[in-house]
């Protein structure tokens, strides 16, 4: 018998439930219609204000209407922005800067995300944080960053170091690896590793087509896309393609395939036209690993490609390639003629600080300082930038910088090989696959400027990471 008909009072009780029930449903309603209806009131007083009160031009406005519902459609619905981070990331350069300190779009943009998400998980007694593979790596560099800004701050070993600017320095760098964390924390499963997957391709598939639109609309003829840099492009373009690449023989139906193939034909020739030695390495590199660990098919197509490349590369590449020309981090262009001896006297001032501070270095941030003062005592003209992320931690954070930053590599390597190794289908190991060739590009990126810290470049490599991290986590727990 029903609880609602037991007794003498059933009938009465169950009335008042039931009306008690329908009240609620149009109360819900009405609810849902009055926040609506005021949401919209506000957005047109918001419009009408900006437009006759601030005199905003008409294409701003739509700008910030359309972010202000991206903005609260993530903040409603936190998984949305999740899956839209790889895509928007490459593009943050175009948002202006806001003016407080320590504060960015992209810091905004991922509490939003996960500040979301993790109260929703709270408020239902679900847990949130889970063991890592390449946490505690990531945490020792940030923690020991932080010690070399005290170090450099306490007893600096140049005219002057500015604490400060390198802790914001630091603060922008750790927003890099939150991509990590926070990916590793949200995906869960299969299907959102297929999505996200999905997403840096897409992420690819878009800035490939801004950089090619653009043109080599850069200093010294050289393609800059979204990023502004094209060494920053070459590098974030040379990773992901490879990525992209992987992601070929897992692809299925005709639609995935084009995607995916235009993709990696869009973003090889964007690498091209950033102009950028270091960005062609990287990705030669990269193809051929994935091209000999997928198929023999594009192994045999990255060959012929290859043997024929004096035939279709441009000038301007081969050019390019045969040049002994510095790039410049802080411009598109070449910086300086002769630069093969710049590049060998700016590593023998590293080195000769190197020698003189082995174990903690000259601080996070401190070789612009120091750089200019070695070159005099030594008597040449080097560059305020080692241009060389291995050199930057082994001057600025010593010997055990450096081993952190290859340990570091090593694991993320060794995570995707485990990965390929306890993939339980196809899409599982290509995807650890275009971890490993990002890895490697990076590795060779690496060697040929700063990209480390940079979230823009790296930010999308972390996620990736963590998904093959969350794969590897959910093997291990089945066979356990």
């Amino acid at each position: 018998m029903s609880p609602d008909h037991a007794g003498p009072g059933g009938a009465p009780v169950a009335e008042a439930r039931g009306a008690a029930r329908r009240q609620a449903r149009q109360l819900s309603a009405g609810l849902a219609v009055a926040l609506s209806t005021s949401l919209a009131l506000a957005l047109v007083v918001a419009f009408v204000a900006l437009d006759y009160r601030f005199s905003l031009q008409p294409h701003r406005l739509v700008k910030l209407m359309l972010g202000g519902g991206l903005a609260v459609s993530i903040v409603l619905i936190p998984r949305l922005g999740f899956f839209l981070l790889p895509v928007v990331t490459p593009f943050l350069s175009w948002v202006p800067r806001i003016p407080v300190p320590g504060v960015s779009i992209l810091n905004l943009l991922l509490l939003a995300v996960f500040g979301s998400w993790a109260l929703g998980r709270i408020f239902a007694r679900e847990p949130i944080m889970r063991r890592t593979q390449l946490g505690g790596l990531l945490v020792g560099i940030l923690v020991l960053c932080g010690l070399s800004i005290v170090r450099g701050s306490a007893f600096p070993t140049g005219y002057r170091y500015d604490g400060a600017e390198a802790a914001w320095g630091l603060m922008r760098g750790a927003t890099t690896f939150a991509f990590y964390f926070l990916a590793f924390w949200m995906a869960r499963g299969a299907k959102d590793r297929r999505r996200l997957g999905w997403a840096i391709v897409l992420g690819l598939l878009a800035e490939a087509l801004v950089t090619i639109a653009s043109g080599r609309n850069g200093r010294g003829g050289r393609a800059v896309g979204s990023f502004g840099q094209s060494n920053e492009l070459g590098a974030f373009l040379a990773m992901f393609t490879a990525f992209a690449a992987a992601q070929l023989p897992a692809a299925r139906g005709w639609l995935a395939r084009i995607t995916v193939g235009a993709s990696v034909v869009a973003g090889c020739l964007a690498v091209v036209m950033t102009v950028s030695r270091g960005a062609v390495v990287a990705l030669v590199a990269a193809l051929l690993l994935v091209a000999l660990r997928s198929s023999r098919v594009l192994t045999l197509v990255l060959l012929v490609v290859l043997v024929t490349a004096p035939l279709w590369t441009p000038d301007y590449l081969k050019e390019r390639m045969m040049s002994t020309q510095l790039d410049s981090e802080a411009s598109d262009g070449p910086a300086l003629e002769s630069s093969a001896q710049i590049r060998l006297d700016t590593w023998r001032a590293i080195l000769k600080l190197v020698s003189e501070h082995p174990l903690d270095g000259v601080g996070f941030a401190g070789l612009v300082y120091v750089l200019p003062a070695a070159g005099e005592e030594l008597g040449v003209a080097v560059k305020d930038s080692p241009h060389n992320t291995y050199l930057r931690f082994l001057g600025e954070m010593g010997v055990l910088g450096l081993a952190l930053l290859l340990a570091l590599m090593w694991r993320c390597w060794t995570l995707a090989r485990e990965g390929i190794r306890l993939a339980r289908d196809r899409a599982d190991r290509q995807l650890s696959l275009g971890v490993a060739a990002a890895t490697l590009a990076l590795a060779v990126s690496c060697a040929f400027g700063d990209r480390f810290f940079s979230p823009l470049i790296a930010g999308n490599f972390w996620l990736a990471c963590a998904l093959v991290d969350d794969l590897v986590s959910e093997r291990r727990a089945e066979l356990a």
